[in-house]
């Protein structure tokens, strides 16, 4: 028959491995979680440097008076001097306006990634506590028996 500090070392180590495994998947999430967002907000500024301030450029360009207002020059020589027509600035107001919808979207599902993964960490952090205070709590009982081992053994004076 195993004596009782056998017994709690046991049940304490099985205890600290299944709240190993809970720490390493929590870790794994909030590092997928983390790297999902800076990967949404690369994504964003390469959207936005691609897609969308050209499209802010030509809207200004060829908005009549606009780029005068803004003290923005307009090359002479550029194809896109030329003024565009109501219906065609509408349409690239549209297309702006949409992708300004992508681009807040994005936004704010790196955010909630964010956030999600600094709750996980913060979960992380409590699990490891808890572990910590099993291992010292279990070391402590530990030396609690052995001292009444001690004492039962030695002679009573």
């Amino acid at each position: 028959m195993n004596s009782p500090s056998t017994d709690i070392t046991e049940a304490t180590l099985k205890r600290l491995n299944s709240h190993n495994w809970a720490g390493r998947l929590l870790t794994s999430a909030a590092l997928a979680l983390g790297f999902l967002a800076i990967a949404a907000g690369v994504l964003l500024a390469v959207a936005n440097a691609n897609r969308v301030m050209p499209m802010e450029r030509l809207l200004i360009w060829k908005y009549p008076g606009a780029a005068a207002g803004l003290g923005i020059t307009v090359p002479s020589d550029s194809p896109d001097s030329k003024a565009l027509t109501r219906d065609e600035l509408d349409a690239r107001h549209v297309e702006v306006t949409f992708m300004h919808g992508k681009e807040l979207f994005l936004t704010m599902s790196a955010v909630a990634l964010v956030g999600i993964g600094a709750f996980l960490t913060l979960l992380l952090v409590l699990l490891n506590r808890r572990v910590t205070l099993r291992q010292v709590n279990a070391s402590l009982a530990q030396i609690s028996h052995q001292i009444q081992e001690m004492q039962q053994r030695s002679p009573k004076a």
